[in-house]
């Protein structure tokens, strides 16, 4: 073998082994190697709260040697659990549920410690949120109609029980206020589970409200009026989405996951396929169902576009509402 032949042959080893030793060293391989925070922006027990958890269960089985800690940050619209992940070191340790109320709706009426468009890394979508317009149980309004028809004959009398002010469960109410003409007052109250608690207390004749009411409704105990979604939940098939009942929107409300940015894309890449495993997940999908929330999985970049896109519809919605920051 000539010397020509001699060299090409040491190249092609030692391209070959530089290729090996970047390989070994992709920083994926050895991820995780500790436990994973997912902060969660709303307080323990409601849809929210229940569904990350069972997706940290998930992903515990999906994503080999995971751990997952859930960390409750409720408080400005989503915004306080958001921030901490913003300033958390990019190595995929840290993640927050990522979401309109702390993604869109947030930075539009208030000062925020991150740029929902530049400080995050996007893992993957995993669920889709219903909202649901709710009365107890021996309410006298028996369909939504019943409850629009009191509101206009009393002006301003009937009051919406919802989260806060902004949230996707003010907004849909808001719209929908707006499109019929009518006027209400809101009462929050930081989380789904002590909405429950005012209606069931007597405390609340109407409210606005996730699906960890299905559970009430199913005992009868709470009767969905109509549901803002666009897609329906086995178990009460039968409420009739807004759309249904003359409405040309719905309010699908998607949530995902979300990493500082400067993410390596090796670890983006393998949290995304287990999040995309995770939603299939017989457990989690029972869980899902049980909070009356629909298993959607959705790639960093199919989560990207529809971030984007309801930037663009909410903004001019918080904007009408009066709630955008002067």
């Amino acid at each position: 073998m000539n010397r020509f032949g001699i060299w090409s042959r040491v190249l092609l080893i030692g391209a070959a082994l530089l290729f090996a030793n970047a390989r070994a060293a992709s920083p994926a391989d050895g991820f995780p190697s500790h436990p994973i925070q997912l902060y969660v922006p709303f307080s323990a027990g409601g849809s929210i709260d229940v569904t990350a958890r069972a997706l940290g269960r998930a992903l515990e089985k999906t994503l080999p040697g995971a751990s997952v800690v859930i960390v409750n940050k409720p408080g400005a619209g989503g915004a306080i659990a958001l921030g901490q992940v913003a300033r958390a070191n990019p190595d995929g340790y840290t993640l927050g549920v990522f979401m309109p109320p702390n993604a869109v709706i947030a930075p539009h009426m208030q000062a925020v410690a991150y740029d929902p468009k530049k400080d995050f890394s996007l893992i993957a979508n995993y669920a889709l949120t219903t909202l649901y317009i709710a009365v107890p149980a021996d309410s006298p309004y028996k369909t939504l109609n019943d409850l629009l028809a009191d509101m206009r004959a009393n002006p301003g009398k009937i009051m919406f029980g919802i989260t806060t002010l902004g949230a996707g469960t003010h907004l849909a109410t808001a719209r929908m206020m707006k499109e019929r003409g009518l006027k209400t007052e809101y009462i929050t109250y930081g989380g789904g589970a002590q909405i429950l608690t005012a209606m069931l207390g007597g405390q609340i004749k109407v409210a606005t409200l996730a699906g960890e009411a299905l559970p009430y409704v199913l005992s009868g105990k709470i009767r969905f009026l109509a549901s803002f979604s666009s897609q329906k939940i086995a178990a009460i098939k039968n409420v009739p989405s807004i759309r249904e009942l003359g409405f040309d929107w719905d309010a699908d409300v998607w949530t995902g996951l979300a990493a500082p940015r400067g993410l390596d894309e090796s670890i983006r890449k393998k949290l995304e396929n287990a999040v995309a495993q995770a939603v299939k997940d017989p457990e989690f999908q029972r869980v899902m169902e049980s909070m009356a929330m629909i298993p959607q999985s959705m790639s960093g970049a199919q989560l990207q576009a529809q971030f984007e896109q309801s930037d663009k519809t909410l903004g001019p919605l918080i904007k009408a509402a009066g709630l955008a920051q002067k």
